[in-house]
């Protein structure tokens, strides 16, 4: 079956979730409110690691990388799995150089994810086929698409499924893997599990109402049936 990532913004919420999803593969922290791969502080980072997690990774999001500091890198958890850093305003700049100096500031086991925003041209990111080209030949394996401008429509609402499963397809014959993100809900499971995508990427779906608000148990187990219910059938 497809699996989660699911964000939290602490570790109230990371304990709710490892809680009602104990096989959830991949936890990830970020501040919802800020933006869309927002970091928490360092703080949080750490109390969310020291949680009893089991076989679920850890993920990281650092912000955008015009504004990231390498200092921060010394802050990350060794346990974090993954650490996530955008694009945006690097669509006309030469990002390739800082994206790697990043990369290689990270813990030893930490890879840094090549994140895509489906709405590139309001995150003035690069596109997704020369995000994903790029960083493969630099040795990237593990990729995101998001959107960056949340009220500007959900992960469909930019790229078409064809286009998604045929991304997808490119990622994983380099042996890479691909996370669908974007404001995905109960409703666009269907035509997301079609893409072939591994791993789905999860925020507002298992909120109270909204991505920004505080995490719902309810909401969770109702995304969790939808999706053990298509899966299923697909």
């Amino acid at each position: 079956m497809t699996e989660l990532l699911i964000s939290v913004r602490n570790a109230e919420e990371a304990q709710t979730i490892l809680n009602t999803v104990p096989q959830l593969a991949i936890l990830d922290i970020k501040e919802p409110r800020l933006g869309a791969l927002s970091a928490t502080s360092p703080e949080t980072w750490q109390n969310v690691a020291t949680l009893d997690r089991g076989n679920t990774l850890l993920s990281v999001a650092l912000g955008e990388l015009s504004e990231y500091d390498l200092a921060t890198s010394n802050q990350i958890p060794d346990t974090a799995r993954y650490a996530k850093i955008g694009l945006s305003r690097q669509a006309e700049k030469n990002w390739v150089d800082q994206w790697k100096r990043i990369a290689s500031s990270l813990p030893h086991n930490t890879d840094l994810v090549g994140v895509i925003y489906a709405d590139h041209q309001s995150a003035k990111s690069p596109t997704a086929n020369y995000i994903v080209d790029t960083l493969l030949a630099t040795g990237c394996r593990n990729f995101l698409i998001d959107t960056f401008d949340k009220s500007q429509g959900n992960l469909l609402h930019h790229l078409s499924c064809e286009t998604l499963a045929n991304l997808n397809y490119h990622i994983e014959q380099q042996g890479g893997v691909l996370v669908l993100a974007g404001s995905i809900t109960s409703t666009l499971l269907a035509d997301i599990l079609r893409t072939g995508a591994k791993y789905i990427g999860i925020r507002g779906a298992v909120c109270d109402g909204d991505r920004k608000n505080q995490l719902s148990q309810t909401a969770t187990m109702s995304f969790l049936s939808s999706l053990e219910l298509l899966s299923s059938g697909i």
